[in-house]
């Protein structure tokens, strides 16, 4: 019974990786494949055979959340930089490009009192290497819909304000990590985050209702009853 009322949420992560040879730095995260996207017909040839099985991954009409998380230096350069654009495109599996969102961000302000007295306060950690200089940014995607066409691959774009010419702007980043969700209905939310709570009523329950059952039916063959003979 619960494996049928329970409905288990779709969750990809992965960590990514920018290819800052582009003008705009992009990196792809597979949900089937993304075979090699710089060539259309070899990526047509690595992703047609696995599109059957991209229905077993996402279904039509399902709710998807992405989030991209940036891990970038406190550095003077960053700083600097201000506002950049993170775009997310949902490919299908012959590279048409399904939906699309961009979303701004930056790091969060710091003044240079605040800096040097979180530096004074961490200055252990910082020079013994268990902690850095950086920010980790979270980015959020909602909105998005599987169509009938399933999505194959994911691109993730770094694009700079329009003041910089092409291939600047771009911040520096140490590391990046994609991760990608279902979003289920209301209820299927509440009995996949209380499933434990769920099945252990549940059982209570079936087996308060078997008991009382047993008691009521089955009476006679539980709890005999001896007939005692009367004398006169």
């Amino acid at each position: 019974m619960m494996r049928f009322l329970v409905e288990e949420p779709i969750r990809i992560e992965e960590k990514l990786s920018f290819d800052y040879t582009k003008h705009h730095p992009v990196a792809y995260m597979p949900v089937v494949s993304c075979g090699t996207v710089d060539s259309g017909a070899k990526f047509k040839e690595l992703t047609r055979s696995t599109t059957s099985q991209q229905s077993l991954v996402i279904l039509p009409n399902q709710k998807l959340k992405a989030t991209v998380f940036l891990t970038l230096p406190e550095s003077d350069y960053n700083k600097n930089l201000g506002i950049f654009q993170i775009r997310v495109d949902f490919l299908s599996a012959n590279g048409q490009t399904l939906a699309s969102s961009t979303h701004p961000c930056m790091l969060l302000f710091k003044s240079e009192h605040v800096r040097l007295l979180l530096t004074i306060l961490k200055i252990a950690p910082l020079i013994a290497g268990y902690i850095l200089e950086s920010q980790t940014i979270s980015v959020k995607f909602q909105g998005f819909n599987e169509g009938h066409m399933p999505t194959s691959c994911l691109r993730v774009l770094i694009e700079q304000q329009a003041e910089y010419h092409p291939g600047a702007g771009i911040p520096a980043i140490y590391d990046t990590t994609f991760i990608l969700e279902s979003e289920l209905p209301l209820l299927r939310r509440l009995l996949w985050y209380w499933r434990k709570t769920f099945f252990i009523w549940t059982m209570m329950v079936s087996f308060t209702v078997e008991l009382l059952f047993l008691l009521i039916c089955c009476r006679p063959v539980i709890l005999p009853i001896t007939k005692q003979s009367n004398f006169t």
